[in-house]
């Protein structure tokens, strides 16, 4: 089956309006990537952690959307709370959506735990790569003003609020997306608007001793209010603190295998893989996805009393 028509279809009727489908990226990983969809997040580590991820999903399909993803936590203790940067190339079929987001959280002691308050501000590129349009009549629509033209972009900027609390053995997020709910016009009568999505995600750490096992059973519940709800559940098992596995169930959509290693205290390798349970089962290979996260801190010596530099003698 070719993607391409399927998916050029589909977004060409969308567009030629206004496309008000799921719009944001999905990640099986999700608890590796709060970040991500989150500002909250930001400041809650105690180091400096970097994730890179990539997903390619459903296998064997022409321009089968993939999607690359790097971001960075940067806690500041000078600003209470901590900075993030987030950057996104979402590409399917013809369309490709490259975001940067740079933000901040406000972090405050609360109960047992930390609540984070974070506000980031995005930009986002919405480009129509070179297409080649087939009408029903055999035209490629060129005069039709609700079809795309090749190489045709627009930019628009979002805001992203999110509410994030953690504790040692638990950890509850809130956050939205795309507040400003911008509208892209590509010409013509060909627009795009952003729609507001709502993120609900929690964990718990249940440490078994006896097993050297942690089971963290997780949810992501995400909605736009408009397309169905989507729910992820996952739980993992992580082995003497360096390896873990996990299951994870995605309503309508797939189930998830997903295994990890601790190569490093600081260096962490995920992976999964989802099973297409959706009528895409029977010409989709699946999804694959992974993600490495590197964590490190950097320390500055305290100064000896009584001691000095000289430029002469370092």
């Amino acid at each position: 089956m070719n993607l391409r028509f399927f998916l050029s279809s589909v977004l060409l009727t969308g567009l030629s309006s206004v496309a008000l489908a799921q719009q944001d990226v999905q990640f099986t990983q999700y608890y590796h990537n709060t970040i991500g969809f989150n500002p909250g997040v930001a400041g809650s580590n105690d180091a400096i952690c970097l994730n890179i991820g990539n997903r390619s999903q459903w296998v064997g399909f022409d321009n089968a959307p993939t999607t690359q993803n790097i971001n960075a936590d940067i806690p500041l203790s000078i600003l209470h709370g901590g900075l993030l940067v987030n950057i996104v190339n979402d590409q399917i079929g013809f369309f490709q959506d490259i975001s940067a987001a740079i933000g901040y959280a406000y972090q405050l002691d609360l109960g047992p735990g930390t609540l984070g308050l974070g506000l980031s501000v995005d930009f986002r590129n919405k480009n129509v790569k070179t297409a080649q349009w087939i009408y029903p009549d055999g035209t490629a629509g060129s005069n039709d003003p609700t079809i795309l033209r090749p190489n045709t972009s627009a930019m628009t900027p979002e805001l992203n609020f999110g509410a994030y609390y953690t504790t040692d053995l638990f950890y509850a997020g809130l956050s939205t997306s795309r507040m400003l709910q911008s509208e892209a016009n590509f010409g013509g009568t060909a627009r795009y608007k952003s729609k507001l999505h709502y993120y609900l995600t929690g964990g718990y750490h249940l440490p078994l001793p006896d097993y050297q096992l942690v089971l963290t059973p997780s949810v992501l519940i995400k909605s736009d209010l408009n397309s169905n709800l989507a729910v992820d559940l996952n739980v993992n098992a992580l082995f003497q603190d360096k390896l873990y596995g996990g299951l994870g169930y995605r309503n309508q959509d797939a189930l998830s295998l997903m295994a990890g290693y601790q190569i490093l205290p600081s260096l962490r390798l995920a992976y999964s893989y989802d099973i297409t349970t959706s009528a895409l089962s029977g010409y989709s290979g699946g999804s694959h996805e992974i993600f490495l996260n590197y964590c490190f801190n950097i320390e500055i010596p305290e100064p000896v009393p009584g001691s000095y530099r000289n430029v002469r003698f370092l």
